[in-house]
């Protein structure tokens, strides 16, 4: 064991132990939950990225020793490339602000004293002193924030890209399978399951795009606020330099906040960010319950599609598989979408100059991104690739659905291709067979009209209304 002082006494530590008293007593008293800061390493990198372009801007300036500003430097990134997983030991309830910036301040400090002298409590380097120089949790802490949810995006908008593929790929493959429409779980008309597929794609693709537009707003930092915009404790010349080095650590712009106390006090970006995040999750939702309906069955259900089996469906009846994935699906989904609420409920926590002093938005964010990114790359390994159509089947529903009266309406109005409906329901026959049956148009024509092939493209039935325009009465 090792001592450690702070301004309420001291404390013995495992010798182990690369965080310090400060986070030893956050640990013991918030004993809450077993969800820690070590569960969230995109935030505690973004932490440490903060931290090494603070040592790099505060040496520039000449306020921070060189060879010290070297050995955190080393440190940061060993923590930022997670080396010291095990060592962010506060609970995630009260993991945010001073706890979170104290304990990266802390693993830093020990770990840097650590490569300087081969003792964690020699060397003489302070987490506060020297890794928190010119800097506050109220400044960093928003600034690291910006830093998670542009990574944190970019892994989401990867895997909808990955999932969008998937779902191309299958409207590509099923083009020319033609099935019903439905609306209100009623037959509608018909179409193909090319063009359902590609709807799902299409939709995806359309939140990847906006996605993208989010992502790009995340490039604000707040340091060289430190603790409510005035930067007090700031070094003279810090403020100017510590955009660039943000820049160089982070690999992209990053530039100041024009106002540094809205910077602080902001709660509306990582909501509007998380929307669209809960945005996909209801589109992933809404495909996985179409493609369960799709693939209900195998002899009571819509029967459409064949999803692959993953695992046996009841422990009662004998062959039975259920649509796993899909089910998976809306779990996740269901997870991204509440976690919107506890998001919330989090960043309403802030009063006057700080804009939220809980770690829940940042945990719900990094969850939901987590969660969402692994469920849409799931759902297409295991269930889209091998989707499969009946296609016999789907035809063989088209072409008997009373919808087809559509046709006749059309060229005679509603209460003549009413009747067409009817007759094909009381006599159980296709409306082809009814339009023949009622002489409401020759035989060749009502062959053509009917021609399901004919029925699925906007272009092919405009040219059908166009080539028999002479029999229209309405």
């Amino acid at each position: 064991m090792r001592k450690e002082h702070d301004g309420l006494g001291e404390m013995d530590l495992p010798d182990s132990a690369y965080w310090g008293i400060v986070s030893e007593r956050n640990k013991r008293a918030f004993n809450v939950g077993s969800l820690t800061l070590d569960d969230y390493p995109s935030y505690i990198r973004a932490v440490a990225l903060c931290k090494i372009a603070c040592a790099r801007a505060n040496v520039e300036i000449g306020a921070l020793d060189p060879t010290k500003a070297k050995f955190i430097e080393e440190a940061a990134w060993e923590v930022a490339n997670g080396k010291f997983k095990g060592n962010f030991v506060v609970n995630i309830y009260r993991g945010s602000g001073t706890p979170t910036n104290m304990i990266v301040n802390e693993v830093i400090a020990h770990r840097a004293n650590e490569l300087m002298t081969g003792d964690k409590t020699k060397g003489g380097i302070h987490p506060n002193t020297h890794v928190n120089m010119c800097q506050s949790t109220n400044d960093l802490i928003p600034t690291a924030k910006e830093i998670v949810i542009y990574e944190e995006l970019g892994k989401v908008i990867s895997a909808a890209e990955y999932f969008a593929d998937a779902l191309q790929a299958k409207a590509d493959e099923f083009a020319d399978v033609i099935k019903m429409g439905r609306t209100c779980l009623q037959d509608a008309v018909p179409m193909t399951l090319g063009q359902e597929f590609g709807a799902f794609a299409h939709a995806t693709k359309r939140l990847v795009k906006r996605l993208k537009s989010e992502q790009s707003r995340w490039n604000r930092s707040c340091i060289g606020g430190t603790c409510v915009g005035t930067g007090m404790g700031c070094m003279p010349g810090f403020r100017k330099v510590i955009e660039r080095h943000l820049s160089d650590v982070c690999g992209r712009p990053i530039y100041t906040e024009e106002d540094l106390f809205d910077g602080m006090m902001a709660t509306d970006g990582i909501v509007i960010a998380h929307a669209h995040l809960q945005a996909l999750a209801t589109v992933v939702w809404k495909t996985a319950r179409d493609i369960r309906l799709l693939g209900s069955g195998p002899r009571a259900g819509f029967g459409e599609i064949n999803l692959p089996a993953v695992a046996p469906g009841s422990s009662i009846m004998p062959g039975k598989v259920n649509p796993v994935i899909p089910e998976m699906v809306f779990l996740s989904t269901d997870r991204v979408c509440s976690n919107h609420a506890g998001l919330i409920a989090g960043v309403l926590s802030g009063w006057l100059e700080l804009g939220t002093s809980s770690g829940i938005p940042v945990k719900s964010f990094i969850e939901s991104s987590s969660l969402l990114s692994r469920t849409m790359r799931v759902f297409a390994d295991k269930c889209i690739k091998g989707i499969t159509a009946n296609r016999e089947h789907c035809r063989e529903m088209t072409e008997k659905s009373t919808s087809l009266a559509t046709m006749v309406s059309a060229l005679f109005g509603y209460e003549v291709g009413t009747k067409i409906a009817h007759l094909a329901l009381d006599e159980d026959i296709t409306c082809k067979e009814a339009a023949k049956k009622a002489h409401v148009l020759p035989n060749e024509v009502i062959e053509d009209l009917f021609n399901v092939d004919n029925l699925v493209d906007a272009d092919k039935m405009e040219e059908l209304f166009a080539k028999y325009q002479n029999y229209r009465n309405v």
